[in-house]
């Protein structure tokens, strides 16, 4: 069975890759697109995919030589570049098929430099998804100075509060002010994995022994007791602004913290923090459904991020709650929100309308918050191939 939505997933994203507007990007371009169909490519390599993957590789590489492009991971040459190196890593393209990631590496890392400039170290849109791409690269090249480029610049931003380091996520636009950000998406969990990971190469390791530490302490200490969930959302700086309530997804809630402990625990040797993630992850299994805040299937902050998340846990530990737990949010994507009479694939993204001011459900094809991250994950549920590609989203525990 989730083969046959796999298959109408990859029809219906084929189906709409001549839209106009379609962007070329990692979350909800061709990028992600791409990334979705080499998988398929590896699951079933007598169907039509790898000519496929190549389709959208093409528009890629066309979309760096004639489009102005951000230097970001989530919309930009970074993700383009990230997905080219990945299936580089993973043996789908050679080393021979060479799109000129040098020349784009410094292009990306000047890009950081206007991150650092701003103060813009988000996980997906800043500095460390820049570093996300090179930890990719890293396994090709064995390159250090973009990384030690990125670790020294947070390091930089870092701010000091009530003897802890910890980082501001600077205001959106309307929706909040300058925050302490506990999202896996756009805070401090996703910056701590990214530091992890770094960690793990042998880079900067006496910045990071400090960075890790520090931060760590000061998320755990805003844990509470609460029955439902352990950690905010957010804490505004400015004490006027309100915090969301929390939601139980992948862009934020106390999975994202789990992971981040897991990460660091294992990079550091500190298995207090391993234990503690675990705890975390598990107390999550018992989120009553009308407490999570979950509207669609998306990967971001729907049904199947916790599919995932709850399937990577599984992976690490081989604890039974959590495959418990994966197979209980599958069948919610399956029941709940599967409606392949109305919705290309048979899932739709719930979307904020600012005319309407009001919650909507909308096609969406892309890897975040559209079909081809839904079916990624069914893939890697349905097939015994290592969900690699997970690292933009740092799941990869």
């Amino acid at each position: 069975m989730l083969q046959d939505k796999i298959r109408a997933i990859a029809h219906s994203v084929y189906e709409d890759r001549n839209t106009s507007g379609q962007e070329s990007g990692l979350l909800g371009g061709h990028a992600g697109t791409a990334l979705f169909f080499a998988y398929l490519t590896i699951a079933d390599p007598e169907g039509p995919y790898e000519q496929i993957t190549r389709e959208y590789l093409e528009k890629m590489s066309e979309a760096l030589a004639n489009q102005q492009l951000p230097h970001h991971l989530s919309m930009g040459i970074a993700g383009i570049a990230f997905v080219f190196q990945h299936l580089r890593n993973i043996g789908l393209l050679n080393s021979s098929e060479d799109i000129g990631l040098e020349a784009l590496d410094e292009s990306i890392i000047n890009g950081g430099q206007k991150d650092f400039t701003s103060g813009n170290w988000d996980p997906l849109h800043g500095l460390v998804g820049l570093g996300i791409y090179f930890l990719e690269r890293y396994k090709e090249t064995g390159e250090r100075k973009y990384l030690e480029r990125i670790v020294d610049q947070l390091n930089a931003l870092a701010v000091s509060e009530k003897g802890s380091k910890a980082w501001v996520t600077p205001g959106f636009r309307h929706y909040n002010g300058d925050n302490y950000n506990f999202g896996m998406a756009h805070g401090m969990p996703g910056l701590l994995s990214f530091l992890a990971g770094v960690y793990t190469l042998g880079i900067r390791r006496t910045v990071i022994e400090e960075l890790i530490p520090s931060c760590c302490a000061f998320l755990l200490a805003h844990q509470d007791k609460s029955e439902c969930y352990g950690f905010p959302l957010s804490i505004e700086l400015k004490p006027e602004l309100r915090s969301l309530p929390s939601r139980h997804g992948w862009c934020y809630g106390d999975l994202g913290m789990a992971l981040a402990l897991i990460h660091c625990g294992k990079a550091l040797s500190r298995e207090d923090w391993m234990e503690r993630g675990t705890a975390i992850a598990l107390k999550t299994t018992h989120i009553p459904f009308e407490a999570t805040r979950c509207g669609d299937a998306s990967f971001c902050h729907g049904s199947i991020g916790l599919v995932h998340q709850y399937d990577r846990l599984y992976r690490s530990t081989q604890d039974t709650r959590f495959k418990t737990a994966a197979d209980k949010w599958l069948a919610i994507t399956q029941e709940r929100y599967y409606q392949p009479d109305n919705y290309p694939g048979g899932y739709a993204h719930l979307k904020y309308d600012e005319a309407t001011r009001s919650y909507v459900h909308v096609p969406s094809y892309g890897l975040l918050e559209g079909i081809a991250g839904i079916g990624l994950v069914l893939l890697s549920c349905d097939d015994a191939i290592p969900p690699d590609w997970d690292i933009i989203f740092q799941t990869n525990v």
